[in-house]
């Protein structure tokens, strides 16, 4: 269904940036809306994704099970040792402290609604939905042959949307400097080479967001990307269309790629990486992302991408900084 829905959405855009500009590729910049759209269609092409893995299903449902019956022996080997769950006030929670009692995570478990699941090479799952009028992402990994729960992140969902036909807000600070993120991310260190290109790849997606760029940005993102935040839930060619349109009203100025990284950890799984960041301006972390890069190893896709991106705010932090 995933599948399904992104190439329906692209074949419908491509057949309306054809029909207004032609087959050639133009820039994002170009005077003809969505332009940006149709370049990347025709330039990236779109990725062919596997079938769900029978071994990651059987995974789900087994966890779904332990944890209805608050089975700790039975969940113990279907959680991975790095394992997160991070709910929607931001509050941290390790395998050994989900382990302690079962309960809470069983109970935010149920409800799931609108589940969507996505595979990237058999290597991480992808789901997103709804449960308890919250928004969900969960990723599952297979380390070592075996499918394990990796990390659990809750959403809150928003009041209400700004309009999608909002032009990009005025730069507050047109010559704001980056430095973190956009050329340093603290001490963090690459532990192989799959790291270190994700890192790279994330550095120029975070310069083409400080000075916006759609094309760049969306030579490095996979089809499959979704931002989500509190305030909405972006796919890939939106978030290039208002890009290319903050490049076009505000050429050249600082529009803004985020809060600075306080801590930042990378997890390899062969052809996809997952990054776990804790953000803020501040000495104290605001902000609790999770973001998936993909390898997909063909000749249209020869780089690693973005395809995930998903944050909750930490409450008490919040709440302590404006006190």
């Amino acid at each position: 269904m995933t599948r399904f829905f992104a190439m329906a959405l692209l074949t419908i855009v491509l057949i309306a940036g054809m029909s207004g500009v032609g087959a050639m590729p133009v820039s994002a910049g170009d005077e003809k809306g969505y332009a940006g759209f149709e370049k990347w269609v025709l330039q990236y092409g779109v990725s062919e994704t596997a079938k769900v893995d029978a071994g990651f299903l059987k995974a789900r449902h087994d966890f779904d099970e332990a944890l209805q019956k608050r089975d700790k022996k039975a969940a113990t080997p279907l959680m991975n040792e790095n394992f997160k769950w991070v709910n929607s006030s931001g509050d941290e929670h390790s395998k050994a402290l989900v382990l302690e009692n079962l309960d809470e995570l069983a109970a935010n478990n149920e409800g799931a609604l609108d589940v969507r699941t996505t595979d990237f090479r058999g290597d991480v799952a992808r789901e997103i939905g709804i449960h308890h009028n919250e928004r969900f992402v969960h990723l599952w990994a297979k380390n070592h042959g075996a499918w394990e729960a990796f990390a659990f992140l809750d959403i809150p969902l928003p009041k209400e949307r700004a309009l999608d036909v909002d032009p990009p807000a005025v730069p507050k600070d047109p010559n704001a400097p980056c430095i973190n993120p956009c050329q340093t991310v603290g001490d963090f260190k690459p532990a192989d080479p799959s790291q270190a290109e994700v890192l790279r790849v994330w550095m120029i997606l975070k310069n083409s967001e400080w000075h916006p760029n759609g094309d760049v940005w969306g030579s490095h993102s996979d089809v499959y990307h979704e931002t989500i935040t509190a305030d909405m839930d972006m796919p890939m060619l939106q978030h290039v269309a208002q890009l290319s349109y903050a490049q076009k009203l505000y050429p050249g100025q600082s529009v803004g790629p985020g809060e600075p990284v306080l801590q930042m950890k990378m997890f390899t799984f062969n052809n996809v990486v997952i990054q776990q960041n804790l953000q803020g301006k501040g000495t104290k972390p605001v902000t609790w992302i999770m973001r998936v890069f993909v390898n997909r190893g063909d000749q249209a896709h020869p780089d690693w991408k973005i395809c995930l991106s998903a944050q909750t705010r930490i409450k008490k932090n919040l709440e302590a900084k404006n006190n």
